[in-house]
């Protein structure tokens, strides 16, 4: 989950059939609302209508390309569209640049944002490591693996819980590594899924945080094809028992039910993320199977939950477009949704009330757009 663009992706799983009722439509034309994004990440409606990207920013200020590094630089930001207004709101915030053994870079940062009563922001940001790489980036680095208010506060330190507890060991994963991704609210406490970690953890008002659940493993195919072997040879994989993926969680969103969402990417094998129902105080349960490469999880106006995919698979030239998949609220049955082959690389989905949806794309760099899919 340290990049997600280093890794190779494998092909989309056919999904099982859903009935045409509650399908959600959409123009499969987007409209631009944003272009020069950096690194842009979850975005999100909020109260006032406005819409909050959270962009992770392009890292170092100064060169990073010794293989085997990282870097601090602070050009992370929040990016803010209300109305025909657009710009950022907040800039300035840690951003990591790690390169690979390989010479692939890859960028953590800021990864979701919400505006708060008192006109802040709380901003949750990926690290890519614990906190041994967060002391070696230096100062002003403490926010990357954190719940903050942005530029001020820590609310919430996911890399220390992991360090201090490593809560999927217990699945027989070896590695202490955090990158929180994504956040809800639940009452005042929040909710962060952390994708290196494995697992969802609680953030209290006072700043402690306690385990909510750990995601198990899942298991791979059997026999893997070369294409799924490829996707699972990185480092972290190698800590991870034979034949199983780690869970890698990143989407959450609370249903229409009350409960809890959350999707897991699984090591990126083809068909096997799977969406989580979870009510607190009990164990979560798989609700939905057969997506591949789930990177963020919503709700359309009629209960109906929509997840995105990073991408739908790959070829000789590269990553084939990322995709939307509506998963029917009581069944679980899956419907492709049409955007027109248009996401390249999407990180982050939201759905208005009128069914408008919201998608960030193309965000592997500097060039990241917004785009809206009007409801039609």
């Amino acid at each position: 989950m340290g990049s997600l663009t280093a890794t190779v992706i494998p092909s989309q799983a056919a999904p099982q059939a859903a009935s045409g009722k509650h399908t959600l439509k959409i123009a499969s034309t987007p409209e631009v609302l944003a272009t020069g994004l950096h690194n842009p990440r979850a975005v999100r409606i909020q109260a006032d209508g406005s819409l909050l990207v959270a962009e992770a920013g392009s890292g170092s200020e100064k060169p990073c390309t010794v293989p085997n590094t990282q870097c601090l630089g602070f050009t992370g930001s929040v990016y803010r569209v209300k109305g025909s207004w657009k710009g950022r709101v907040v800039t300035g915030l840690p951003s990591e640049t790690e390169v690979r053994a390989d010479g692939e870079t890859a960028i953590m940062g800021a990864t979701q944002a919400q505006l708060a009563a008192d006109g802040t922001y709380r901003v949750v940001s990926g690290l890519s490591g614990n906190l041994d790489t967060r002391k070696t980036l230096g100062p002003g680095s403490d926010p990357l693996g954190s719940l903050t208010v942005a530029n001020g506060k820590i609310l919430g330190d996911l890399a220390k819980h992991e360090v201090l507890h490593d809560p999927d060991s217990v699945t027989g994963n070896g590695q202490v590594y955090s990158n929180p991704w994504y956040f809800a609210r639940d009452g005042r406490d929040y909710l962060v899924v952390d994708a290196g970690a494995n697992d969802l953890i609680r953030v209290h008002p006072d700043g402690t945080t306690e385990t909510e659940v750990v995601f198990p493993n899942n298991t791979l195919p059997t026999p893997p094809s070369a294409k799924s072997s490829a996707a699972t040879s990185s480092p972290v994989q190698s800590l991870t028992p034979a034949g199983q993926a780690q869970s890698v969680p990143t989407g959450i969103v609370r249903g229409w039910d009350g409960a809890f969402y959350i999707s897991d990417l699984s090591s990126m094998q083809p068909g096997i993320s799977r969406i989580w129902r979870y009510v607190p105080g009990g164990k979560p349960t798989v609700f939905a199977t057969g997506l591949t490469n789930t990177i963020d999880l919503r709700v359309a106006p009629n209960g109906d939950l929509i997840a995105l995919s990073y991408a739908t698979g790959y070829s000789s030239t590269g990553l084939l477009p990322g995709g939307l998949t509506r998963i029917d609220r009581h069944t679980g049955a899956l419907t492709p949704i049409d955007t027109g082959d248009r996401l390249a690389q999407p990180t982050g989905l939201d759905v208005s009330r009128n069914g408008d949806v919201y998608v960030t794309s193309n965000t592997s760099g500097t060039n990241g757009e917004l785009l809206k899919f009007p409801a039609s």
